[in-house]
Order: C-alpha cells, then structure tokens, then sequence
C-alpha cells in the first residue's frame, strides 16, 4: 500500500512538472503490476524476469527519490535462466529503500552477482541505516521460510555493519 501510495503521488508530481517522465514513468508501474499479477502461483520464475522487474521497480525509485539509486547487475546472462522465487528482488531492493539513508549526496549503490560455488545469486548494500527506523526483520524471515518450504534451502543473510548482503539459493527447478 505504501508503496502504491508513493508511486501514485510521486505521478501526479510527474505530471505536471514532466509530462513526459510521468508517460514512462506510468509504463514502469504498469508493468511492475503487471509482473505481481503474472506472478502470483508461481513457485519459480527465470532470472531474467526478475531482474527485468527490477529495472522497472528501481525506475520507479529513481523517480521519486532522484536518480539516486543504481543496480550494478554482475551477474553473467548464461545464468538468467536459473529460477528463483517471485518477487525476491522487489523485497531485497525494498528493504535497501525501506532501510537506508538514500540522497543525491550519497547515492545506494546495489551489487547484484553469483557465486557460482554455493549457486548462490548475492545481494549487497552498504548500510546507511535511517535514524528512527528499527528493521523488523519480517520480510526477510518471510523470504527464508519462503525459500525453505519450496526448496529447502537456506538465504543467507550477512550484517557486518558495513555491507548487507542476502544470498539466495539458485535453482534449477
């Protein structure tokens, strides 16, 4: 809802200072949309599907928070056919928004990459942590049981209070 709400008054914004923004910017949040609906039964979806979701989340964030916010995607495209849960970015980029102090002073910079090794797609966010703001832990335990029921597998989750890093199991359903 919250999520809605902001998209929705950051639109009215784009429509009257960048009429043009506010066109690509409607697109973006159409197709995120479209996405968690097309996405609702399914246990697993590709890769690529989720990070080409994840571009048009992120768009929408770069837009109401300023081009502030980037995904430096190292993951190699011989591995975007590798399943994982739906929604899984939406929630990890969302807690690095929901999270952390983001600005144009001080950019978020959000690495995607695999290690291979473990089979592992890796997620990392320095943390800057917003005051006033005590993380739940909620989404993350709901991914974990999540990814334990479908799988058995285990996230991994890392604070060392520098770096967040959550690793998700890759599969090959």
């Amino acid at each position: 809802p919250h999520f809605l709400f902001n998209s929705l008054n950051t639109l009215i914004s784009e429509i009257r200072y960048s009429p043009t923004n506010a066109e690509l910017f409607t697109q973006h949040l159409s197709d995120v949309y479209r996405y968690i609906l097309q996405c609702q039964e399914q246990k697993f979806v590709p890769l690529r599907s989720e990070l080409v979701f994840l571009d048009s989340y992120l768009f929408l964030h770069k837009v109401r928070l300023g081009d502030c916010i980037y995904l430096d995607n190292r993951v190699e495209k011989i591995l975007w056919e590798m399943k994982i849960s739906p929604l899984t970015l939406q929630l990890l980029a969302e807690n690095v928004v929901k999270h952390n102090a983001i600005n144009s002073k001080k950019p978020m910079v959000i690495l995607l990459l695999c290690d291979k090794e473990k089979n592992m797609l890796v997620m990392k966010n320095e943390i800057r942590q917003k005051k006033n703001t005590v993380p739940s832990g909620r989404g993350l335990k709901n991914l974990s049981e999540r990814y334990h029921l479908l799988c058995n597998k285990d996230i991994v989750v890392i604070n060392d209070g520098i770096t967040f890093t959550v690793k998700i199991p890759l599969l090959y359903e």
